[in-house]
């Protein structure tokens, strides 16, 4: 008897441990995100900001009670607009246009003659992104029910989706490939979706966070956490060079000559985040 009461007491003693100090936890996560693009170039300008929401999977492994490795994967969504043009015409913005078949936009290469065409003014970006968020995270002991931490590291995010609606005016390309505008008031075109590889965003984008949060054991192994953060963005968000707007000049005849293909450098996401989730 004396004996099996040891190994009970051994084996809570052991248990009670390993509920308190798990090297390795899951839980599921979600938030919102607000999103402002830095512009780096004299071709597009940035309008407003943007907003996301995340929900995903994550987990930590911990080397000790004060240092642990924690990730995510992440399903977001965000939105975010960006001027290619003024319809006051009160800025130095380049006109700038694309072919399209329905809600396909084509290749610049692609574009025959008469083709339906488009001067994009705003263009409001709808993306989805797999997002795989990779942290170095420093914690407190455990004060009373509370514990609090702070955590850094790398966030990227692969694209997986995309549309957009584009608002401005109604032209057509003819057989020299010069664009008329013929449309006299704004029009959105809601859904388009580019037909070539390179979407209008960059496949793979990566940003540098650092967050604060606090975790709360409100119940056996089960914490709920809360935490803010920022994510520095270093990769670009538009793709660079795009495969189907071109940037144009208004000749004589009232029409747009096509000068080249529309490069607007390097333009990372810069990123503010809030999440809450479950850790068990």
């Amino acid at each position: 008897m004396k004996r099996i009461l040891s190994v009970l007491l051994i084996a809570g003693l052991t248990f009670g441990a390993t509920a308190q100090d798990k090297k390795i936890r899951g839980g599921l996560v979600t938030g919102f995100t607000i999103n402002s693009l830095s512009v780096n170039s004299t071709k597009i300008e940035r309008e407003g900001v943007g907003a996301g929401f995340v929900i995903g999977m994550t987990g930590e492994y911990n080397v000790n009670q004060n240092i642990a490795f924690s990730g995510s994967i992440e399903f977001s969504m965000e939105s975010f607009s960006v001027n290619y043009g003024s319809i006051s015409g009160s800025t130095t913005l380049s006109p700038v246009f694309y072919s399209f078949n329905d809600t396909e936009i084509l290749k610049e290469e692609d574009a025959t003659k008469d083709e339906e065409a488009f001067q994009v003014i705003t263009r409001k970006f709808r993306a989805k992104y797999v997002t795989i968020p990779l942290y170095m995270k420093f914690q407190t002991n455990m004060i009373g029910d509370f514990k609090y931490y702070g955590k850094m590291g790398l966030r990227t995010s692969v694209l997986a989706g995309i549309r957009m609606d584009d608002k401005g005016y109604e032209s057509v390309m003819d057989g020299d490939k010069k664009f008329e505008r013929i449309g006299t008031s704004i029009i959105t075109k809601e859904n388009m979706k580019p037909e070539s590889f390179k979407k209008g965003l960059s496949v793979l984008r990566m940003g540098i966070g650092i967050y604060g949060g606090a975790e709360w054991n409100f119940t056996g192994n089960t914490n709920l956490y809360a935490e803010a953060g920022f994510i520095y963005g270093v990769t670009p968000t538009l793709w660079q060079t795009s495969s189907h707007l071109v940037e144009t000049e208004l000749e004589n005849s009232g029409k747009y000559k096509v000068l080249e293909p529309l490069d607007v450098k390097n333009n990372p996401m810069h990123t503010f985040e809030l999440k809450v989730g479950l850790l068990f």
